[in-house]
């Protein structure tokens, strides 16, 4: 009997979609969730979908800066002055010479990269496919398209995958990631609703990868379609949905996958240069031991594992010997959650002396003052906290298990040690009044938090809360609700008066100021001078929501030169990394 004839081994990976300036990336983000309300308005009788969504969208695009006819996050604003206070177009041409999210690094690529590598394949990586040239990806005939899903929406990734098959429409396209898992991990339990929507991919993606890990899975099907199968003859491979003969939904069995996090670790000194930035991501633990009621990553990772010490400090020891990082971030969902294992880490880290500095997800109910001191010493600088509320009513409906005093004294340690704070806190969750949410404002005014992030309270079937739905009367989905207390609309607009309520602690709108500080510091600017372009940028905003004519130009003047010796005093030009 002859042996099969194995195919080609290059596979393309696609890690993210991040448009290439902050007006682009709001702007979309509006019009799909205009998109999801359109689709989801029926099954809501009671409520005027797309009307709440559209108020909600109104209320939502007065958080970032709108500045001559663009919003602006901070790289566009830094931008716009280095070209002297004209608005950039950013291009894939000259976005390396520009502050842009969307020359940014992604962990999943890097590690979808090394994974498949190890294990015989020739992967090439795309970073982000606003920078890619598709046509000359595909020129080399690739076994399958990778795509992720974890920074993208699933309406980006039908999009992509339309652009893959328009150019070339035998490519097999496999999505996997957290998302997919988040959407279609529940199977045929899945909304009757979601599944008829993602029938609708039949044609642009072969298989959606459902399990939580999903390398093992992927791998498996990688060969099949090596050895010559098609991507509908793949029904014994677990794990998947594809679609059938007849171009119906199918899913495979289910396998938990037993992946142990220290085969995750990354070899960076194996990782061409290329991919790699001056600030980098690690990965310490997966999962949550916590059940807060407003999150499903419980579901997503029920357990808890840990990379070994002595595995992390392996890759900690490569990123040192790369010479070029600055920054490292410790992308665990809560690297501070288990205080044995922190002490051990910190202490390793202390040992090896790294140069880079540092920064991570922390609870805040773990920072104590026998820690902080070693967090400090160990390289640490910027720490983010999900502070959620200030109110002891909230947290409670959450069961956050975190006390606002915790929240505060643990913020004033952190900068009595010079490690800044964001601090993500939640509007609208149910029972949340007017009175509750003064006291998250008065939390981070009279703490010293440096960086809040407001997130409109979003509902889903999947979260804890759901549970409570009689109890609070809550009625909706996404950030379409209404419950006892209040609804979507009137809580998106209490997120628009905290620019003006809050003095001290800043914030980028709806981008995430943790991504603005690695950016930063990347680029070499001081953990001070960050916070100084921040505290200007905010001084803008209220600038141009108070003053008009010639008395907000002259303010405007003199904030932007402001900034433009900020940016000058660190050289202001974004290196090659």
């Amino acid at each position: 009997m002859l042996a099969p004839i194995m195919k080609r081994s290059e596979v393309l990976i696609i890690a993210m979609d991040q448009p290439l300036d902050s007006d682009a990336q709001i702007r979309g983000k509006v019009a799909n969730l205009e998109r999801r309300a359109a689709r989801q308005s029926a099954r809501f009788a009671n409520l005027d979908f797309n009307a709440i969504q559209q108020e909600v969208n109104r209320n939502l695009l007065k958080l970032p800066l709108l500045f001559s006819g663009k919003y602006m996050g901070m790289p566009d604003l830094m931008n716009y002055i280095r070209a002297g206070r004209k608005v950039r177009t950013i291009e894939p041409e000259n976005v390396s010479s520009s502050y842009s999210f969307a020359n940014g690094f992604t962990l999943n690529g890097i590690f979808l990269f090394q994974h498949l590598r190890k294990n015989g394949y020739e992967p090439s990586l795309v970073q982000n496919y606003s920078l890619a040239n598709l046509p000359k990806a595909l020129e080399k005939n690739p076994l399958a398209v990778c795509i992720s899903s974890t920074f993208l929406y699933l309406d980006d990734i039908k999009e992509i995958a339309s652009r893959i098959k328009a150019i070339d429409s035998d490519v097999p396209v496999i999505v996997g990631g957290i998302l997919a898992k988040k959407v279609l991990g529940g199977g045929w339990n899945v909304a009757p609703q979601t599944l008829e929507w993602i029938s609708g991919f039949k044609g642009k993606v072969d298989a959606f990868v459902i399990e939580g890990h999903g390398e093992l899975t992927l791998l498996k099907l990688l060969e099949c379609l090596r050895r010559g199968k098609r991507a509908h003859e793949l029904k014994n491979i677990p794990n998947l949905l594809i679609f059938d003969d007849s171009g119906k939904i199918f899913f495979t069995h289910r396998e938990e996958e037993q992946v142990l996090l220290d085969d995750t670790a990354i070899a960076w000194s194996e990782i061409p240069r290329k991919y790699l930035r001056n600030t980098l991501s690690v990965i310490t633990s997966q999962g949550c031991q916590y059940r807060c009621r407003f999150c499903t990553y419980h579901r997503l990772y029920p357990k808890v594992r840990y990379k070994s010490v002595e595995a992390l400090r392996d890759e900690l020891r490569q990123i040192q010997g790369l010479g070029f990082v600055r920054h490292v971030r410790f992308a665990d969902d809560n690297f501070t959650a288990n205080g044995k294992r922190l002490v051990s880490v910190l202490d390793m880290m202390r040992e090896e002396g790294f140069d880079f500095k540092w920064s991570a997800f922390a609870r805040a109910s773990s920072l104590s003052s026998e820690v902080v001191p070693h967090m400090q010493e160990s390289g640490c600088e910027f720490l983010n906290m999900g502070i959620e509320s200030g109110s002891r009513v909230i947290l409670k409906n959450m069961d956050k298990r975190l006390d606002p005093d915790q929240a505060f004294n643990a913020i004033r340690l952190l900068g009595e040690h010079g490690i800044q704070t964001l601090g993500g806190v939640i509007i609208g969750y149910p029972g949340e009044t007017r009175e509750t949410f003064q006291e998250t404002v008065d939390l981070i005014n009279k703490s010293g938090m440096n960086y809040y992030h407001p997130y409109l309270f979003y509902y889903s079937k999947d979260m804890l809360v759901h549970e409570d739905r009689k109890k609070f009367e809550i009625d909706g989905v996404g950030w379409v609700w209404r419950h006892k207390t209040m609804d979507s609309v009137e809580a998106s607009r209490l997120m628009t008066e905290m620019i003006g309520l809050i003095d001290q602690g800043f914030t980028d709108g709806q981008q995430k100021t943790w991504e603005t500080f690695k950016l930063l510091r990347g680029e070499g600017y001081s953990t001070g001078d960050i916070l100084r372009l921040h505290r200007l940028k905010r001084d803008l905003q209220v600038a141009q929501d108070g003053k008009t004519g010639e008395a907000l130009d002259q303010e405007v003047s003199s904030i932007l030169d402001r900034m433009e010796a900020v940016m000058r005093a660190n050289h202001g030009m974004p290196s090659d990394g």
